[in-house]
């Protein structure tokens, strides 16, 4: 996988993404990890986004995740009793040991495993740790093919406050990266009030797309069973303004 989140990402997850995320997957996963017949996995767990609610509905949820700085934030929210349930762990190795009814991975974590060697690692690690019959969800961005060739110009995606009284703006931009191996190269750029002044620090990183005929061999290839792939999280059918792949995938049940 790439490197993981690092403090600054941490810190400020919570405050742009319950902007720019909140609403569009929060509802369809936690309606499936409380559906699901048995214990729960989130695999890029965060800063428990949907885990600490997960947690506050009694699902039987555990969580992973690559980063200390995110697992860290995680653990504040949670109860003294719920913070052995996430811990630090790579889900391309990971072997948690105990088996669960659903594995979910939330907002694009596979755009972080860059090869296909360890994309496939992943898939084969979570089907070995689901219970026959088990299900796998997950979702990845449709690539957009100008933004691929051109990059996404520098914008401001969030402009707002991270505690009261104190503002926060990110500026984000994306540039092609090795497009032979489907990598786009995104910096992230921060600029935040603290009680001395103005500060400013970034962040760089690679990011893997995916195409839909890709995922279907990808998972063809791996010991799970492909069973759908949708265009949105009301489990619609991809088309051409699809902007997300939501992916559902299953361990046989014999």
């Amino acid at each position: 996988m790439s490197e993981p989140y690092p403090d600054l990402i941490a810190r400020f997850y919570d405050a742009v993404y319950a902007k720019v995320r909140d609403g569009v997957d929060n509802d369809w996963y936690l309606q499936r990890m409380a559906s699901a017949p048995g214990p729960v996995l989130e695999i890029g767990v965060g800063t428990g986004r949907l885990f600490a609610e997960a947690r506050r509905r009694g699902i039987d949820a555990w969580g992973i995740d690559l980063s200390p700085a995110m697992i860290a934030c995680c653990r504040a929210k949670l109860a003294p009793e719920d913070r052995e349930r996430v811990s630090v762990a790579d889900a391309v190795t990971m072997r948690p040991g105990r088996r669960f009814a659903l594995v979910c991975a939330p907002f694009r974590v596979l755009s972080h495993v860059h090869s296909t060697a360890d994309q496939l690692r992943l898939l084969d690690a979570v089907h070995d740790c689901l219970v026959p019959g088990g299900a796998f969800v997950f979702d990845l961005y449709v690539p957009n093919l100008r933004f691929i060739l051109e990059g996404l110009p520098e914008h401001v995606d969030f402009d707002g406050e991270y505690a009261p009284g104190r503002r926060l703006r990110r500026i984000v931009t994306s540039s092609p990266g090795d497009l032979s191996c489907q990598r786009n190269r995104v910096r992230m750029r921060f600029r935040w009030d603290e009680a001395d002044g103005e500060h400013e620090d970034e962040w760089s990183f690679e990011m893997r797309f995916f195409f839909r005929f890709e995922i279907e061999h990808l998972v063809a290839r791996s010991k799970l069973v492909l069973e759908a792939i949708h265009g949105d999280f009301a489990d619609g059918p991809l088309t051409p303004d699809s902007r997300e792949f939501v992916v559902r995938c299953r361990r046989p049940a014999a």
